[in-house]
């Protein structure tokens, strides 16, 4: 069981975040968005947007994106494969990295991409 994330579970290609928010499909939720589309290369990849619209502080920014990284990193086993790109929303500034995954598993669950018993019990690593 690999708990790492390496370059090819990572979307890194301006085309492909167009291409995924052109033809996917959003959920909104209060700290995050997730948009998700088919993943043509059969594989679980997710991406993440954090521009100074979040925050004109790099520092928070960052903080953001490493908390949506730990959340799909600990949820990728359970996650149908798909491309995600995860947009964080302001109030995830107060949000800790345990809210952030169960609400990123919660999203999921409703869109039918995670089991539900994840969702209720996301792991807490």
């Amino acid at each position: 069981m690999k708990r790492t994330l390496c370059k090819t579970d990572k979307i890194r290609f301006k085309s492909e975040f167009d291409q995924i928010r052109q033809n996917g499909e959003k959920l909104v939720g209060s700290s995050m968005l997730v948009v998700y589309a088919p993943a043509p290369d059969h594989h679980l990849r997710c991406g993440v947007i954090c521009g100074k619209k979040y925050s004109l502080l790099a520092v928070k920014r960052n903080r953001a994106r490493r908390l949506l990284w730990e959340s799909f990193r600990l949820l990728r086993e359970s996650i149908e494969i798909r491309h995600l790109l995860l947009i964080p929303r302001r109030r995830m500034e107060k949000a800790d990295r345990r809210q952030v995954t169960r609400e990123l598993a919660g999203l999921l669950a409703r869109a039918g991409l995670l089991p539900q018993e994840v969702a209720d019990l996301p792991p807490e690593c």
